[in-house]
């Protein structure tokens, strides 16, 4: 069971890791065209899509912007099947992610497409055999024809309206609690403290899928959370090497100037080589920081004017941007206190300078 959890890790980790990059770009794009439009006193760009000028322009690269985040489920689905079965599980995976985005089954739909349409290319290929010269049939024929067919069937009339209630179920859940200041707040705790677990990992990724998708479905408030959280490791880390240089090998003193760069891009990953250390006192005070920093930036009044971007610059994406900051500084001095008192950064050099002893007779 162990090992089957862990293949499905893999599998979605891969269609994450094709997804990013569309996600950031697209937001991106978005986010820019908004900047500037707000410039020139412009907070909605649909007015101008059918006249001409800088503004129309504006408008267009917006909404190159929103179509590259729609294209979220499409290749969510169509990379997870790849992972499981490599080329002849992307077009069903593909299928599946359109049929998610038009049944309103979001990225839930896109998740369990891609893992059935690799499983079930796997199948074709491994059961369906023809004899003779028609068999180089299979692969550009017939396991097209299965894979895509069944895949869009099942998404279309069995799976897909469940899962779009489903989905909508959680996007009316976290508008709920976007609501009321007291639920922002217990909606901030519960992300960030996912987004601190394991920084890049399922748990990270999983909150983080989520409130992409509810971008993609007009809902800003959670990425503020999420943005919050995520910046909030590294800057912790690369503070704590600036407050106490003497906790801190040679080595780790260089990587903390890294991870303070990774900080300010909104980059948690940077924080791994520090958590690593002792992952069973920091991993608790990675959910702490950036459970306490989120609840911050959201109790002082930070919300969503637009899509947000991430990065410590994100704060000028983010109605009341210094609270957006405020939360983070917090968060990230949570960790680079506690990390401090509870660690000694240079126990592996001392480990390392105990271990051999060198005895010579020149």
């Amino acid at each position: 069971m162990k090992e089957k959890l862990i293949i499905l890790k893999k599998h979605l980790m891969t269609g994450i890791s094709y997804v990013l990059p569309i996600i950031i770009g697209g937001s991106l794009c978005v986010a820019v065209a908004k900047i500037i439009a707000m410039l020139f006193g412009v907070t909605d760009l649909d007015q101008y899509a059918m006249q001409s000028g800088i503004l129309h322009y504006i408008d267009v690269f917006e909404n190159i912007g929103w179509e590259a985040i729609g294209l979220l489920n499409i290749v969510l689905g169509g990379y997870i099947a790849y992972s499981i079965a490599g080329k002849p599980g992307l077009a069903a995976g593909f299928v599946g992610g359109v049929i998610s985005t038009n049944t309103n089954a979001g990225f839930l739909g896109a998740v369990f497409s891609g893992l059935f349409a690799g499983w079930l290319a796997n199948w074709v290929k491994k059961n369906v055999k023809i004899k003779g010269s028609a068999n180089t049939l299979v692969p550009i024929l017939i396991l097209t024809l299965i894979t895509v067919g069944i895949t869009g069937i099942l998404m279309s009339i069995l799976i897909g309206t469940p899962l779009a209630s489903l989905n909508q179920a959680l996007m009316n859940w976290v508008q709920y609690m976007s609501e009321s200041e007291s639920n922002s707040i217990i909606l901030a705790l519960v992300i960030g403290g996912m987004i601190g677990f394991d920084l890049g990992g399922p748990v990270n990724k999983s909150a983080w899928m989520a409130v992409q998708a509810l971008l993609v479905g007009g809902v800003y408030f959670p990425s503020v959370i999420s943005n919050t959280a995520i910046l909030i490791p590294p800057l912790g880390y690369g503070l704590a090497t600036l407050l106490k240089k003497s906790n801190y090998s040679e080595e780790m003193l260089n990587a903390g100037r890294g991870t303070l760069i990774m900080g300010i891009i909104g980059v948690t990953e940077g924080a791994i080589p520090f958590t690593l250390v002792n992952p069973f006192k920091l991993v608790p005070l990675n959910c702490v920081g950036c459970a306490i920093g989120s609840a911050v930036a959201v109790g002082l009044g930070s919300y969503a004017k637009m899509p947000p971007i991430g990065g410590l610059y994100g704060f000028i994406t983010v109605g009341n941007g210094w609270a957006y900051l405020i939360g983070g500084f917090v968060g990230a001095l949570i960790i680079a206190i506690g990390a401090n008192r509870l660690v000694d950064f240079n126990e592996q050099d001392k480990k390392e300078d105990t271990g051999e002893i060198e005895i010579s007779f020149d």
